[in-house]
């Protein structure tokens, strides 16, 4: 069954605090705040605040103790970089332009 739970793939969180043996609080990248389980294969050790976890895609319950350095390349993954390319340097694929237009941005741009 582990092995079947960690085949999903992966989502990253930040662990925040434990709630009681079996489940915890858990901050994911999409920066919503879960309740969540924590498979009883984790070392209750690891688990501290603010340490970086893996969490199942779907449940989102705890499913590894990421170790320390891998916080730093989560975060080198996590920098935002800002393209320096317009619409108008891409050639051709106006249908497809105007696709990406209603399906991002006008959700962003226009919240109700």
């Amino acid at each position: 069954e582990i092995k079947r739970i960690q085949s999903v793939p992966l989502v990253i969180g930040q662990f925040l605090e434990i709630i009681d043996h079996n489940h915890g609080i858990v901050s994911s990248t999409t920066g919503s705040n879960y309740y969540v389980r924590i498979l009883s294969t984790i070392n209750r050790e690891l688990l501290k605040p603010s340490s970086s976890v893996a969490l199942h895609r779907h449940s989102n319950a705890v499913v590894d103790v990421l170790p320390p350095e891998a916080d730093s390349s989560i975060s080198l993954v996590a920098e935002n970089e800002r393209p320096d390319v317009s619409y108008a340097d891409i050639g051709g694929c106006d249908i497809q332009k105007q696709e990406i237009r209603e399906a991002v941005e006008l959700p962003l741009t226009h919240h109700d």
